[in-house]
């Protein structure tokens, strides 16, 4: 074996060794980025809707005593009116229920879409560069590259 293919196997050693410690220490670091990202605040979206009650008064006056026969007779209207009110009463509170649960609904997928957003800014490494991505992988497979020339050099001597 020449000096030289010593000199590349050694530094094919090396490199082989550094980049193994490369992707061990990003493996940690990203384990410890990870536990850092979970204790961040969480941004929660509510939806705040009041809710305003409805208040119908009415007041009809007379003078003097309502005969008996007008008096049956507002009943009799005021019986009718009742189906009206309580029929237009199922359609309000289902339409004002439905509305509250649609605009809960958009806040909680608001909520769960803002997080996978920031997960997934995190996970695919959008703050780093290739080289910091792949450093430790990228100086492996030098290694492994300078290696195989360090023992092609020393089959050919």
């Amino acid at each position: 074996m020449t000096v030289a293919a010593v000199t590349l196997a050694s530094i094919a050693a090396v490199l082989e060794v550094g980049g193994i410690a490369w992707t061990v220490l990003d493996i940690r670091a990203a384990r410890r980025n990870i536990a850092l990202y979970l204790t961040l605040p969480r941004t929660v979206y509510g939806s705040a809707q009041a809710t305003l009650g409805h208040v119908r008064m009415t007041a009809e006056g007379t003078v003097g005593t309502p005969t008996l026969e007008q008096r049956i007779g507002s009943l009799e209207a005021w019986r009718r009116e009742i189906r009206v009110d309580l029929d237009q009463r199922d359609d309000k509170m289902t339409e004002r229920l439905t509305k509250e649960f649609q605009n809960a609904l958009k806040a909680s997928e608001q909520t769960a879409d803002d997080q996978f957003k920031k997960l997934r800014t995190y996970i695919e490494g959008s703050e780093q560069s290739v080289w910091g991505s792949y450093r430790g992988p990228i100086v492996l497979g030098a290694g492994v590259v300078v290696g195989l020339v360090a023992n092609v050099l020393s089959s050919l001597t």
